[in-house]
């Protein structure tokens, strides 16, 4: 019965995006820098906007009268403005200030309205001041830091959307599977957001006619960092730790960008194009090749997340196997960078003595 609200979803989003991509063409509402790749037609953006109407549309038809509390309603306006903050960025290009004031309001609005916190019983001889401060930081931090981060990977079609779909389908299988009680409004709230990804999937896949923009980016990221911390309350080491083995790929390359731009003297917030997915389409993998390899690695460490649930008796050593695969992948990363800039300096060495010759 959970499942039909994945269909419904779908539907509901992919009729949306038809309709959008039709709009943003006759409006000439088209992405600015078209994600770095190559020559091509200009594409729509802000596919975002038919997620974010197919999402709440299923929620209110629904859920009902269950959706109109203070938490609920705060979860909405908070993701409206989420919404907008994208927006503006896909059309005028927002400095990273602004946007991440935007952010600011929206996940303070969703903890001060919706109470929704991180809530844990590792801290328990903490006094109520520092354990509020804790939660408090920890919530905005982590809100904030999974907005960006699949706002970082949206760098190829259908990149970001079909992590993100891997990613919730493990968190919906944990939660209707293992989850101690089940909160329905927040389990429709995953299984929609899963179904609205997969209607708009087909229209992002490569070649895309339409992206996420930072309008769906944003959104997505948003309500996954909110749905993950509500269903966190009194959550032990494990259950805090899983949303982000779940979500390992985008945070991962977030760290790596924020490292390399601060050993090189940089902004973190000056955009670059070293990204893994970069790093990949250099080493003269197609667009679609990428997509699968960030996607392999996606399933691996949901498998690992899965497991950890399955077999708790194991979950030390799936752990370390987690950590291990974390510290293999920053290796091959690693390794990526050094070859690409080795080849780089023998190429320019072959400039210049061919200059010398002539």
């Amino acid at each position: 019965m959970m499942m039909d609200i994945v269909l419904y979803a779908a539907i509901a989003t992919g009729i949306l995006t038809g309709l959008w991509l039709y709009w943003s063409k006759k409006w000439r509402w088209f992405d600015r820098d078209d994600h770095e790749i190559k020559n091509r037609k200009r594409i729509p953006t802000s596919g975002g906007i038919a997620i974010f109407i197919g999402f709440w549309l299923v929620i209110f038809i629904r859920l009902g009268d269950l959706i109109f509390t203070q938490q609920y309603l705060g979860i909405f306006l908070a993701s409206l403005i989420v919404l907008v903050t994208g927006l503006l960025d896909d059309r005028y290009e927002l400095s990273p200030l602004q946007k991440m004031i935007g952010l600011f309001v929206a996940s303070n609005v969703v903890y001060f309205v919706s109470n929704v916190t991180f809530s844990t019983t590792l801290l328990p001889h903490a006094s109520p001041l520092v354990y509020q401060l804790l939660e408090y930081l920890f919530t905005i931090g982590w809100l904030l830091l999974v907005c960006n981060a699949i706002n970082l990977i949206d760098g190829l079609d259908g990149l970001a959307t079909s992590t993100m779909v891997i990613s919730l389908f493990a968190l919906v299988f944990i939660t209707i599977n293992f989850s101690l009680s089940i909160q329905l409004v927040l389990t429709t709230m995953l299984l929609t957001l899963l179904g609205s990804l997969i209607g708009f999937l087909p229209f992002n896949w490569s070649p895309a006619k339409i992206y996420l923009g930072d309008t769906g980016a944003l959104f997505i990221g948003f309500m996954y960092g909110v749905l993950t911390v509500s269903q966190l309350k009194n959550a032990s080491f494990y259950s805090l730790i899983l949303p982000m083995i779940l979500y390992a790929v985008p945070l991962f390359d977030t760290a790596f960008a924020i490292i390399r731009r601060v050993m090189k003297g940089q902004s973190i917030t000056e955009g670059d194009n070293q990204h893994i997915h970069h790093r990949l389409l250099n080493l003269g993998l197609k667009e679609w090749q990428v997509v699968l390899v960030m996607n392999i690695i996606t399933l691996a460490f949901s498998g690992l997340a899965i497991l950890t649930q399955l077999f708790r008796e194991w979950r030390q050593v799936i752990l370390m196997v987690i950590i291990l695969m974390m510290i293999g992948l920053a290796a091959w990363v690693l390794y990526i960078s050094y070859q690409q800039r080795n080849n780089k300096r023998k190429g320019n060495d072959y400039d210049s003595k061919d200059s010398d010759n002539r």
